[in-house]
């Protein structure tokens, strides 16, 4: 049976719950807008060594490091390379040879009037962001390049931004930049199961992003 004490910590526990649970619901919209901006970074443009386009998402990203380009705010363009999809050394061997996204976004930057000799390609592959600006890293030391305009989808800039700038510990200027090709919307991703998706995912990968910063700390 229940002391008294105790049904009196239970009514004013479930009295706290009920004002959480409804303060979260009244504010629930307010509360989502939020969690979707907050994955967004962006930095007010300025003249940059090169404009990196993330691997990813054809052809948003691709789109406006292009228009950045011709807008005069860096020289070159860089491509990263993806990891192969499957079976796709299974292809070659039967003589198939089937564009990349790097492949598609070169061709479209061609096709735009992107002169070839502003275009590299980063040749190492990589299989997550992590790995992917590691090696643009490298690409930017081996070319002595100091500042880079990083391109990519709106709801991938924040974490991107976190995983650059940890990488380089700030030896390369980073202006990010998302792509307003890219049809995300923070104030409504709840609504669209694409966008409700990536939203998701991208909090997971922050949450792993976390243990990447507390590993490096205690090592």
């Amino acid at each position: 049976m229940l002391t008294k004490k105790l049904r009196r910590r239970l009514l004013i526990t479930s009295l706290f719950i009920v004002v959480i649970a409804g303060s979260v619901y009244y504010y629930r919209d307010s509360i989502l807008i939020s969690l979707g901006e907050y994955l967004i970074t962006e930095y007010p443009l300025e003249k940059a060594d090169a404009i990196a386009v993330l691997a990813g998402s054809v052809p948003d990203r691709i789109l406006e490091g292009i228009d950045i380009y011709k807008e005069g705010y860096a020289p070159l363009i860089i491509l990263t390379k993806e990891e192969k999809p499957p079976a796709y050394d299974e292809l070659l061997r039967l003589g198939i040879k089937m564009p990349e996204g790097y492949d598609i976004n070169r061709m479209i930057a061609l096709k735009l009037g992107v002169p070839a000799t502003s275009i590299a390609i980063v040749d190492e592959r990589s299989d997550s962001t992590y790995s992917e600006e590691q090696v643009l890293y490298g690409f930017l030391k081996k070319r002595n390049l100091r500042s880079v305009i990083l391109v990519t989808s709106k709801y991938h800039t924040t974490r991107a931004t976190k995983l650059f700038n940890f990488i380089t510990n700030g030896r390369i200027k980073l202006i990010t930049r998302p792509s307003k090709y890219d049809t995300f919307d923070p104030r409504n991703w709840w609504k669209v199961r694409r966008d409700m998706r990536q939203v998701l995912f991208e909090y997971q990968k922050l949450v792993d992003y976390c243990f990447i910063r507390m590993s490096a700390f205690f090592n």
